[in-house]
């Protein structure tokens, strides 16, 4: 990606420094100066530069002065973090030259300004309407007066422009408008953080209120938009004149497409912010070129019609004016530009996992190393038709370690460009440094990471320097294509480097995607390995990977296979591969549950392939780890109910062999339904946790049917299947879906879409 930014910052933190190109030069000089909160020199200051494409680790402290002065002669994009600020400085040393930046060393502040919001789709705000508040307000105990002034950089002023304090504390959005003076007023409860939209666009600043009430004035710098934008189906089409200049709140982005190395003319072009429903379309000139006007502080996805994710926008870190020159490579995707090779068949389908969607937490166990309880989701009166009963399983927290023989783990980590969605990046970067946080100093760890190429970020060695390998995971980036092969064999021979007799040796593949290398030969080069002692394990993220391959992959290399149909779900697939290396586990669970001929099992959700017979119902409980917590929901019909049900009961085994003792552990609970005398009928479901269950037993189920009728060559079928699962996942969840589940609706969408780009291609 080549992208060249003119920015006007405002602010205390500059994020790029100037920079004076000299010609012919291969060194780049750079001083950077530290100070503290109080303006004094910020001595022994730890600041750690990460080459982003070859992952060399450069690590300075400052001196007395608090200065540093640096000499690059490599490498093109370097990343830097002063003490825990981290990603604070990016350089771009390609061309040579010098820079120079003076920052405030606050940790805090760069946490406050760089921190992930909250999803706005998962919240449903209450908005309070403040525009008859003028500026002649008065504080009061517990609210602060604020008044926003908007002027450019002229200093004129605008009226009526829509001004929001939104508060995710709280999820309360205050709303007003600027009056003939450029001011809009708001009384704010204290004590609370505040996010400021200013003319639609999300998050443009922000302030947070202390325990003091106050009078406060706040100047942005404000320019009203001079392009036009309508909404035309579900896409944003927007009226860029050549002459459109940036402005405080929208950066001007010019893409230049090309398509087997030629310009992309009259391509379809969609940008995507992610984290929101918005989508721009626009088509490329007779140079292959299209502008947009983005709102900044946020990230955005490239797609074209038979490519996703072909490129990433990012204007999160943009303060002020901002222009961006963007070369983007439309690579059609087989897959897309033959859709019958992108719906998956039957066979091919990967389901959500319910668990990765359910906050469920229930009391550590006492008497044994697994337990669980039992709750009916709702009570029965005799309109009852279905009761649903919750099983909550948890696992002790902490365990013994299997073995003293080290690890030599090496992971193999998908960077491409899909993986900046849904911040899986951000989350994967999270759940890898969790996972080397708990290793001894004498494992083995290795990382390489991979997009059209792979890269070997850290060798394989001892983690004996853990902030080192952390500093390098923070700086892994977002970007490229996708090669499965060539990090895989790269992974494996980082493990054979270090390998012996006594290491426990492992590779841990993650990818969201397909590589561009036939499955069979990836298998077959894995195999090599495997047969030399090496187990491999894949963690599939989403819901749109070759299911198969990993599945082989894993089988083959006596790993496994993890799916997390989240970007939330990473963490607690990566704990789960960590702990079945390093803890003993509970073997051969199973949960049987018994019931009589008025309460009658229709279904579970949570786990699958279970066996039924008459009155009972049992199965294999996969996966116990340490600390895990998961629920269960098992739906029952429910036969003429009359109170006497109140004598009947449920009853719920669990089994299993004590990993350490080999000993077997029996379990066993019952329950009895709960009568009421209210009339009309019950809600099922009252708890939200257990609606996210349903959600995700409607998402499954529509994908199976879309499955099932694309197979048949019904495609109108599968297409309103999809349609269908959203409805009801909107009825589920009518006014803000939950952030778990934002992922299943977003992949639905896709879905809808492949089928209306098959049609389109049958009509044409």
């Amino acid at each position: 990606m080549q992208a060249l930014f003119y920015l006007l910052f405002t602010g205390l933190l500059l994020l790029f420094p100037f920079v004076n190109f000299a010609q012919n030069s291969s060194e780049f000089s750079y001083e950077l100066r530290v100070t503290n909160m109080k303006g004094q020199p910020d001595s022994g200051r730890e600041v750690v530069f990460v080459e982003t494409s070859t992952f060399e680790r450069r690590a300075f402290k400052t001196d007395a002065s608090g200065q540093l002065s640096l000499t690059f002669d490599r490498g093109k994009i370097w990343l830097g973090s002063v003490g825990e600020m981290r990603n604070c400085i990016e350089i771009d040393v390609s061309f040579g030259g010098r820079g120079s930046r003076t920052m405030t060393y606050d940790p805090v502040g760069w946490e406050r300004e760089n921190q992930v919001l909250p999803d706005r789709r998962s919240i449903a705000f209450t908005e309070v309407d403040q525009t008859r508040l003028t500026t002649r307000e008065k504080p009061t105990t517990n609210e602060t007066v604020l008044t926003i002034m908007l002027q450019d950089q002229k200093r004129r002023s605008y009226s009526k422009v829509e001004v929001a304090l939104v508060c995710f504390e709280t999820e309360t959005k205050y709303i007003s408008k600027t009056d003939a003076a450029g001011k809009a007023t708001f009384k704010l409860p204290i004590n609370q953080n505040y996010e400021i939209d200013v003319d639609g666009v999300e998050s443009l600043k922000y302030i947070d209120l202390g325990p003091r009430a106050m009078t406060q004035t706040m100047g942005i710098m404000y320019q009203p938009r001079t392009f036009t934008e309508q909404k035309d189906d579900r896409f944003i089409v927007q009226n860029v004149p050549k002459d459109t200049e940036p402005s405080s709140s929208h950066a001007r982005v010019k893409l230049k497409v090309r398509k087997d190395y030629d310009p992309a003319i009259n391509e379809a072009v969609y940008v995507r912010m992610l984290q929101s429903n918005k989508v721009y379309r626009a088509k490329t000139n007779d140079q292959g070129e299209v502008t947009f006007m983005l709102p900044i502080r946020a990230k955005y996805a490239v797609d074209f019609k038979y490519q996703r994710d072909a490129d990433l926008i990012d204007l999160s870190k943009v303060k002020g004016i901002a222009f961006q020159n963007m070369g983007v490579n439309y690579i059609v995707d087989p897959r897309l530009a033959n859709i019958e090779e992108f719906i998956p068949a039957v066979d091919e389908l990967v389901e959500y996992d319910m668990h990765s969607f359910v906050d469920a937490q229930y009391p550590e166990p006492t008497a044994n190393d697994v337990d669980f309880q039992l709750k009916w989701g709702n009570k029965f009166n005799k309109n009852s038709k279905e009761a649903l009963l919750e099983v909550g399983m948890r696992v002790k927290s902490k365990m013994t370690r299997k073995s003293p023989d080290p690890l030599n783990i090496c992971f193999v980590v998908d960077k491409s460009g899909s993986m900046s969605g849904e911040d899986r990046i951000g989350q994967l970067k999270k759940s890898m440094i969790k996972f080397i946080e708990q290793l001894s100093p004498d494992d083995i760890v290795s990382i390489v990471v991979f997009e059209s190429n792979a890269t070997l970020a850290v060798p394989a060695a001892k983690v004996k320097d853990k902030k080192a390998i952390i500093d390098i995971i923070h700086a892994i980036q977002a970007t490229g294509g996708t090669n499965i092969y060539s990090g895989m064999v790269m992974g494996f021979e980082e493990v054979q480097k270090l390998k012996t007799a006594k290491t426990i040796d492992r590779v841990i593949l993650l990818t969201d995607g397909y590589g561009s290398t036939p499955p069979e030969q990836v298998i077959a080069e894995a195999k090599k390995y495997i047969a030399g002692g090496t187990e491999l394990s894949c963690v599939g993220v989403g819901i749109d990977y070759n299911k198969e391959l990993l599945s082989l992959l894993a089988s083959a290399g006596g790993g496994l296979l993890h799916l997390a149909s989240t970007s939330s779900g990473i963490e607690e697939v990566f704990q789960r591969e960590l702990e079945s290396i390093l803890y003993p586990m509970a073997k051969e669970a199973q949960l049987t549950v018994r019931y009589n001929d008025k309460i009658v099992y229709r279904q579970l959700y949570g786990y699958a392939n279970e066996k039924v017979t008459p009155g009972k119902m049992n199965v294999e409980i996969p996966h116990l780890f340490p600390g895990l917590s998961q629920m269960a929901l098992i739906k029952f019909d429910l036969i003429n109910p009359t109170k006497d049900i109140i004598k009947e009961k449920v009853v719920v085994t669990l089994e299993y062999t004590d990993a350490v003792t080999g000993k077997p552990v029996t379990i066993e609970k019952k329950i009895h339904p709960e009568w009421t005398d209210a009339t009309g009928e019950l809600d099922m479901a009252i708890d939200r946790e257990h609606k996210k269950v349903l959600a995700v037993a409607i998402a499954n189920q529509s994908l199976k049917q879309m499955s099932n009728s694309f197979e048949s060559g019904d495609n109108d079928a599968a297409k309103a299947a999809l349609e269908s699962a959203i409805a009801q996942l909107q009825n589920l969840f009518p006014d803000a879906t939950p952030s778990e589940l934002l992922a299943v609706v977003d992949q639905l969408q896709v879905y809808v879409d492949a089928f209306q780009i098959l049609k389109e291609q049958s009509n044409y």
